[in-house]
């Protein structure tokens, strides 16, 4: 869901922030985190993911594997919204 877009037309600069969204019923969770991607006049396509509420005190492994877990779910969600014109 699209939930920030701005334009500088002087620039020719495009700056579109998303909230993306995943329910894992098997995990009984839900997974909501920022997107933004920005653009500039000549096309270049910067997408940066904010990671927020990243659970605390998990060991290397389990933080790693946390880590795969949330960039797999965000992937989906990604996948879900934009895989249809």
């Amino acid at each position: 869901m699209l939930t920030e877009y701005r334009y500088d037309p002087k620039e020719h600069n495009t700056k579109s922030v998303y909230l993306l969204h995943h329910s894992s019923r098997m995990q009984n969770t839900v997974l909501e985190q920022s997107l933004t991607i920005e653009r500039d006049n000549f096309g270049a396509f910067k997408p940066t993911v904010e990671l927020k509420d990243f659970p605390r005190g998990l060991s290397d492994r389990e933080s790693m594997l946390k880590l795969a877990d949330w960039l797999h779910r965000l992937s989906v969600a990604i996948e879900d919204n934009w895989s249809e014109p």
